[in-house]
């Protein structure tokens, strides 16, 4: 399913059709051709469910879609062109299967990728690309400098917005509330903020909603854990080295479903519509953490300082506390059947 295409011409303008932004034309040379260098088409073949692809619907939404939606939020937000450029190479260092490497190489920030940003773009035509067009690849590489693009939580970003929305619409649909989030939006001292309070609100549920029902999921972290154990032991047996993974999820799998290691086609096995799953504390297969997820964004009228949404909400507090204190217990997993 293609939800995102691209034309590129070398001296034309691109048109992109967007599943959450609709029609966009982009002029400017250099994200012309940055779109085009080998970093960031690469992201096409990287889907950003990492192994839940292969078993739940509508689980299309890749790193190249999910990029290029960063740079055309930007756009629309009035961003610079600096920052449109930081945006639409902002994923270019991810492994094959999006963050399932964080549960191969586990550490508490879930960010394995970012170790390799400098590198991979360095090591690439992107800092000629840059220098052509007079941007220092040093400024594009420090996320301190684009406020709209990376925030740390509970603000929101570019980043966090896009990857949000795009899930949204690929698994739940709710594409006339997407569009009320996107009209809502607007930027206050270089920081992404709501309008209207009711609007922030509903936008922070339905993000909490996403982390609850797919991106913490008990089952999705399952499959997450075992597709990462698979990977470890082709690690462990030289059957994939550590440069593979800066392949693409294609390239990754075949080799794994290649091989004749029973381990290993077992591990694959259960990545299936039919894995049955229990939350034990006293009988568990493996215990795994995730990632926690959510917002708490600030609102403004104009005319007065903004406030974040649980401060006029009390309600909306207590779901939050009860969501980080779920997601951060962990989840103990027993495996029934598969």
């Amino acid at each position: 399913m293609l939800d995102i295409y691209v034309l590129f011409c070398k001296f034309n303008p691109v048109q992109i059709n967007d599943r959450i932004y609709g029609r966009v034309e982009i002029n400017d040379t250099v994200l012309l051709e940055l779109i085009n260098s080998s970093p960031v088409q690469r992201l096409k073949g990287i889907n950003q469910a990492g192994a839940s692809q292969y078993v739940i619907a509508g689980k299309t939404v890749t790193r190249y879609e999910h990029s290029l939606g960063v740079l055309i939020l930007l756009r629309k937000l009035g961003a610079s062109l600096e920052e449109q450029i930081a945006g639409v190479l902002h994923d270019v260092p991810h492994t094959a299967f999006s963050h399932v490497i964080d549960f191969v190489f586990p550490s508490d920030d879930h960010e394995y990728h970012e170790k390799f940003h400098s590198e991979i773009i360095l090591n690439s035509e992107i800092p000629d690309i840059l220098t052509k067009h007079n941007y220092d690849v040093n400024r594009i590489l420090d996320d301190s400098n684009f406020p709209l693009l990376e925030r740390e939580l509970p603000d929101l970003c570019a980043d966090r917005i896009d990857y949000s929305l795009r899930d949204m619409a690929a698994s739940v649909g709710n594409r006339d509330t997407i569009k009320t989030y996107i009209e809502n939006f607007t930027i206050y001292n270089d920081e992404i903020i709501f309008k209207e309070p009711d609007i922030a609100r509903r936008y922070a549920e339905d993000y909490l909603m996403m982390d609850r029902t797919r991106w913490s999921h008990p089952l999705e972290i399952a499959y997450y854990q075992i597709l990462a154990e698979a990977i470890k032991l082709a690690l462990e047996k030289g059957i994939l080295e550590k440069d593979d993974l800066f392949q693409d999820d294609t390239y990754v799998y075949s080799k794994l479903q290649g091989t004749k290691d029973f381990e290993i086609r077992n591990k694959l096995s259960m990545l299936s519509p039919g894995l049955t799953i229990i939350d034990d504390p006293d009988d568990y297969h493996f215990f795994v953490r995730n990632k926690v997820r959510y917002v708490n964004p600030k609102f403004s009228n104009g005319e007065e300082e903004p406030q974040r949404i649980n401060t006029m909400y009390s309600d909306f507090n207590a779901k939050l506390t009860k969501h980080i204190e779920r997601v951060t217990r962990g989840n103990y997993i027993k495996i029934l059947a598969f």
